[in-house]
């Protein structure tokens, strides 16, 4: 084994990102996967007719290229890896040029450093196939069982994720297989995680969006203050003057934002991130021992989930309704006093009776807290199963939402014959109330639930947006319009709030399971 090849230059740090055992044992044959996406980029080449090609759907991979070694060790726990680390991070370190360019379908035998047919481990180049989603590499691996693997880059950013991912290493030999076959025979083999993996990692880790969710929720929780525009003597006497041109143009605009971001977004990438139930593939031999294969598509059970959270979050508000009603109901009725339904005012009362007043504040800021907690779950899913266009979009149609309802809780909560709160305790209440929001996102931001559980609140989300769209913004607006004026007036201001948001699609990258991506 030549000696350079066991020595790199530790100042300028690993020369590999990736560095793992793995057990190869369960079998001679193994396939390497790498993935790419397709993405629309656009090409300023001239075409035949001297015209700029323009947009075009591209395969990417996160790489075209990258280099690796198959490095045979005494076994998969962190001594033996350390033991043949230098030469791993040598033979890698070399250029380029120097490794063997490796192209898609070829085949790498990896032969035992001990022993008979020792040979020192090659630095390969492997050249991914820029006309195929997925590129594949064989590997022949008899008499070792045990095998450190040295990569230039993370080979999960080339894993795509989701439905029709595949891990990087899987347990099945692929070589005598065509490109349909080889790719069901891929997701229906065991994938080989690595045993022990090297705290060598440069690409940076992915962090948890804390400052994001809990700023955005905390910008969310502001709009509880804005009762306090009717402090403004100007704002007031405005809003005493039209109070139901006020009310109704601002729910139109709040049905169009919530109704376009769970349309134009929620729904629809929860589509993208509900991934369970996976396709199965199965096989069956014939009489000749030849294996035919099959896929078992799952894609009900997918739509089951999707529908499903759907219809949940659209009939949660009911249920939560009907349980704040019944705790509500329980503490009205311990309120009373034993005559009070008996004794009838010879005057009619100019503020609310105690009964009034409990069932008001209990309904408006306990509603909201739970309505908040919800709002706060649905904004970390966005940031951390999405991206921040996603999550700042949520973000609008919240508060388009939020400030249009506080305008009605605050009116509420001070009105004599309802709250009956000075106008600075109804402001502090909401407020105090509407923290949950920042609860929701910081329990979802921490406890991180993955793509699926992501997937599902966020269709559990959208049902809730409809449904305060649809029957409470547009349910007030139908109740309080009457004229023609009025009607084109909120017809108007839907197709505002529904443009704000869906302005977003003309610069919007799905959501996408972990794996895809380069990390660096």
């Amino acid at each position: 084994m030549a000696g350079d090849k066991c020595t790199f230059d530790a100042t300028a740090g690993e020369p590999f990102e990736f560095g793992a055992t793995f057990d190869v044992s369960a079998s001679n044959k193994q396939t390497w996967v790498a993935q790419a996406v397709i993405l629309k980029q656009y090409n300023e080449a001239l075409n035949d007719d001297g015209e700029v090609i323009g947009w075009q759907e591209n395969v990417v991979y996160a790489d075209p290229e990258m280099k690796i070694v198959f490095y045979p060790t005494t076994g998969t726990a962190e001594e033996p890896f350390e033991a043949v680390h230098d030469c791993g991070a040598g033979v890698i370190e070399q250029d380029r040029e120097t490794c063997q360019d490796v192209a898609e379908g070829s085949t790498i035998t990896i032969p035992p450093t001990t022993g008979a047919g020792a040979t020192q481990p090659l630095c390969y180049n492997i050249k991914f196939a820029t006309t195929k989603l997925t590129s594949v590499f064989h590997l022949v691996t008899t008499n070792v069982d045990s095998v450190a693997i040295f990569a230039e880059h993370d080979p999960t950013e080339f894993e795509r994720g989701g439905i029709g991912g595949i891990h990087y290493l899987m347990d099945v030999d692929t070589s005598a297989m065509g490109d349909d076959a080889a790719l069901v025979a891929l997701g229906a083999a065991s994938p080989i995680e690595p045993v022990f993996q090297d705290g060598v990692d440069n690409a940076p880790e992915k962090e948890k969006p804390w400052g994001l969710a809990i700023g955005t929720s905390f910008l969310v929780n502001a709009c509880t203050l804005i009762g306090v525009i009717f402090l403004a003597p100007a704002i007031k006497k405005v809003a005493d003057k039209n109070p139901t041109t006020m009310f109704a143009l601002a729910n139109a605009f709040a049905a169009g934002a919530l109704l376009a971001a769970a349309f134009y977004l929620m729904l629809y990438e929860a589509t993208h991130l509900i991934t369970d139930p996976v396709d199965t593939a199965k096989s069956e031999t014939d009489a000749d021992g030849e294996k035919t294969w099959s896929v078992e598509s799952k894609e009900a059970g997918r739509s089951a989930w999707w529908g499903t959270m759907i219809l949940l979050g659209f009939i949660s508000a009911n249920i939560l309704e009907t349980l704040v009603q019944a705790a509500v109901s329980k503490t009205s009725m311990g309120s009373k006093t034993p005559d009070e339904e008996d004794v009838k005012p010879e005057v009619a009362p100019t503020t609310a009776s105690l009964t009034t007043k409990v069932r008001v504040l209990c309904g408006i800021l306990l509603g909201d807290f739970m309505h908040n907690l919800v709002d706060g779950i649905f904004i970390g899913a966005a940031f951390v199963g999405c991206n921040e266009t996603v999550g700042w979009t949520i973000v609008a149609a919240t508060i388009y939402h939020e400030l249009a309802q506080e305008v009605s809780d605050y009116l509420v909560l001070t009105d004599p014959m309802q709250g009956n709160l000075k106008p600075f305790t109804a402001l502090g209440l909401n407020f105090i109330s509407g923290l949950s929001v920042v609860l929701g996102a910081i329990i979802v931001v921490g406890a991180d639930p993955g793509d699926n559980a992501n997937g599902r609140l966020l269709a559990f989300g959208g049902g809730v947006y409809v449904q305060i769209a649809a029957t409470e913004c547009f349910g007030r607006v139908n109740n309080t319009v009457k004229t023609m004026e009025m009607r084109v007036g909120t017809i108007l201001a839907f197709a505002f709030g529904a443009t704000a948001i869906g302005l977003v699609l003309l610069d919007h990258e799905h959501c996408v399971p972990d794996g895809g991506g380069h990390a660096h």
